[in-house]
């Protein structure tokens, strides 16, 4: 009852066992339809991106392959299957394969070059990876696991697959690539490598639990310990970069706050285009790109004013346009 610990029964733990495995191993008969849909899912989840289109990114992580390979990675940590464990690896390391070049490909044709200022929303959120998207993985992990033992909860996994899913940072990546941007290829790559291992941490948690784990042998029980322990300390040292960023954004987003209002203060006729603030030790950096009907106050007016808010030094930068509105009314 409720999630009192439940065996299943042998019928169940065999057709799970051969619906994980049998199609998460290179060569097997699931392979054609596992690069079919990696190189497609990829293109759909880049041209979303691009396009800031959520229905399109939802409908790229429906059609993603992955769930079947990251489940079958944690049933054979649970029970030490070192061949089994290769292969299913070997199966992931395909799709990421597939999904990067389709997305790569998609950033050659469409976006050759990815400026920081115009990232569409979503795009741009793939750059900013925190623990936040690490309790996400985590807890979609366990739904899938549950879901895969539970047959009146299977309907569960196609939520599963939108909740957290590689599809997204995985296109990300290409995108980047394409476009020779390191720094976020580097973050898109943390938020692939935390939704990764924190879904299999997960699923392993939930597939032990509930079931899966009640025929290991003894003999495997402490190679599969061994590969849970590597498994649980690589999502950790995920954790450490990831609160730091957490804690760098929440910093930068409190300080973007505090730069509009003194935006405002400073010169209430300009509009914000853009705005980059960032906070260091040594003080805080601000980029600002405006518009106005007018030539807008000195910069250092504006530097004043943060630095007398933040009590520490702010460099500032400002690039204007000039806004001109031209009306006439014809004599007829």
């Amino acid at each position: 009852m409720g999630l009192a610990r439940k065996r299943i029964d042998d019928e169940q733990w065999k057709l799970v066992e051969d619906s994980l495995y049998d199609r998460a191993r290179p060569g097997g008969p699931a392979t054609r339809n596992f690069i079919v849909f990696s190189l497609l899912s990829s293109a759909i989840a880049s041209m979303g991106l691009l396009l800031n289109s959520a229905p399109a990114v939802i409908g790229a992580m429906l059609l993603g392959p992955f769930i079947t390979s990251l489940l079958a990675i944690a049933g054979a940590l649970i029970h030490g299957w070192g061949r089994r464990l290769a292969n299913a690896g070997a199966m992931l390391a395909i799709g990421i394969a597939m999904s990067m070049l389709s997305s790569f490909i998609v950033g050659k044709v469409f976006a050759p070059r990815l400026a920081d200022a115009q990232l569409p929303s979503q795009l741009l959120a793939l750059t900013k990876p925190g623990l936040l998207d690490l309790g996400i993985a985590l807890l979609a992990g366990l739904a899938a696991g549950y879901a895969t033992l539970r047959t009146e909860a299977a309907g569960a996994l196609s939520g599963v697959a939108v909740s957290v899913t590689l599809e997204p940072p995985l296109a990300a990546m290409g995108l980047f690539l394409a476009s020779r941007d390191g720094d976020a290829f580097r973050q898109a790559g943390l938020a692939f490598v935390t939704n990764l291992g924190a879904l299999v941490l997960g699923a392993t948690v939930a597939l032990a639990w509930f079931g899966f784990a009640d025929r290991s042998k003894r003999g495997t029980r402490t190679q599969a310990g061994i590969g849970i322990a590597i498994w649980v300390a690589l999502v950790i040292a995920v954790t450490v970069p990831l609160a730091v960023y957490s804690q760098r954004v929440i910093r930068n987003t409190a300080f973007e706050v505090q730069v509009g209002q003194s935006v405002r203060d400073w010169d209430p006729s300009v509009h914000i285009v853009t705005l980059d603030a960032q906070v260091a030790k040594g003080g805080a950096t601000v980029h600002l790109e405006i518009t106005g009907p007018r030539k807008p106050e000195p910069a250092w007016r504006l530097a004043e004013i943060l630095s007398d808010k933040r009590g520490s030094r702010v460099s500032v930068s400002v690039s204007f346009t000039l806004t001109s509105e031209d009306e006439a009314l014809s004599t007829r």
